[in-house]
């Protein structure tokens, strides 16, 4: 996901952090210290945040690992202002594998739930009951193993609400994908997300809970977002990127040895965004951008030929790959508006934006 920091792996899964997550903690930072008055208070606060993000990173690592032992891979977990969420390089093809996967998360949190609540009853004598909300947590520790016992507790509710693309959301598009095709299944349990979206939004609203509203948020675009990716996929099932990309010989190539007021002149006068560089056997050995080419024109650096300039490590797609799963998901990553198509390390076309859209709205016309 674009403005992701890697911070760390675990289970050889890369973890990422949002930029945003950043906001959320100095937002609570400001609230612990206008609270207390002073910087205890704001450390405390922030150090609730990041304790209940682990739990949400728990929470993410029990999806990813059932994933990956049904055969998804996983890319990355990234922590955002609204939660976690595992990205899969795939979606499970079989429905009851979209259930176990969804499944998962929620127990790791009752699991840690039971565990806080049994360190603060048998080992402080406080009740599990005896907490529902910050403001009640006494200055004790026993209080505070109580309060992280409700705060787990209250993740696996919430997630298990079928508020698509939330997990029991994601449990309920599986069931019905048992029953009917991916997309009307995809359909229903997008529509009931979005239905629960909205109560959450108003809910929030009412209360005063803008973290809810956030959630809503995020839970009504996540929900048409994905219905639309399943409708995508099912109508791109069986291209490959051979099917659609834009051949070699329509395609403006560079050699290292070009000069930098040859590629300039190209970049002001045509209209290719991503150039390949390829030596004089035909070979991929480089990428250049339209944009690159600007900025070394404003430089103070003086750039004497492509081979100065190029990228050496960029990335390419196999003329037979699936389009959508892996063409477009790699033309997404990589941040180009195209990328290289490349057969036993030769160029034979490049993949585009908008041969991906082409395709989709192809395919999406009336027979």
């Amino acid at each position: 996901m674009g403005g992701s920091t890697r911070i760390g792996r675990v289970f050889g899964i890369d973890i990422n952090v949002h930029w945003t997550f950043l906001l959320l903690l100095f937002f609570f930072a400001m609230l612990g210290y206008l609270q207390s008055g002073n910087l205890l208070g704001a450390a405390l606060t922030t150090g609730l945040i990041l304790v209940l993000f682990l739990f949400v990173l728990l929470h993410e690592l029990g999806h990813s690992l059932v994933a990956r032992r049904l055969g998804i891979e996983i890319s990355n977990i990234t922590l955002l202002p609204i939660g976690g969420m595992a990205r899969m390089k795939d979606l499970p093809e079989r429905a009851l594998d979209e259930v176990k996967i969804a499944i998962a998360g929620p127990p790791v949190n009752l699991v840690l739930a039971a565990i806080f609540y049994t360190i603060a009853y048998l080992g402080f004598g406080v009740s599990p009951f005896a907490l529902t909300d910050l403001g009640a947590v006494e200055s004790s520790i026993g209080s505070v193993f109580a309060y992280l016992g409700f705060i787990n507790f209250l993740l696996a509710v919430f997630n298990l609400l079928p508020a698509f693309p939330m997990d029991g959301g994601r449990v309920l598009r599986g069931l019905l994908s048992t029953r009917m095709n991916r997309v009307a299944a995809t359909d229903i349990a997008s529509t009931i997300g979005q239905i629960f979206a909205m109560f959450f939004f108003l809910f929030g609203l009412l209360m005063g809970n803008f973290i809810l509203a956030l959630i809503a948020v995020f839970v009504w675009f996540g929900a048409a977002g994905e219905a639309q990716m399943v409708r995508q996929r099912e109508l791109t099932r069986g291209l490959t990127v051979s099917d659609v990309m834009g051949n070699k010989p329509h395609t403006k190539t560079f050699a290292p040895y070009h000069t930098f007021g040859q590629v300039l002149e190209e970049a002001v006068h045509g209209y290719q965004e991503d150039f390949p560089v390829v030596d004089e056997e035909g070979r991929l050995v480089g990428m250049i951008t339209r944009a690159e080419i600007f900025a070394a024109a404003h430089s103070p650096d003086r750039f004497g030929n492509v081979r100065d300039l190029m990228k050496t490590e960029f990335p390419t797609v196999w003329p037979e790959a699936a389009l959508l799963e892996d063409g477009a998901r790699i033309l997404q990553e990589s941040g180009f508006s195209a990328i290289p198509v490349v057969e036993d390390g030769e160029l034979v076309g490049m993949l585009t934006v908008e041969d991906v859209g082409h395709a989709i709205l192809l395919r999406s016309l009336p027979k």
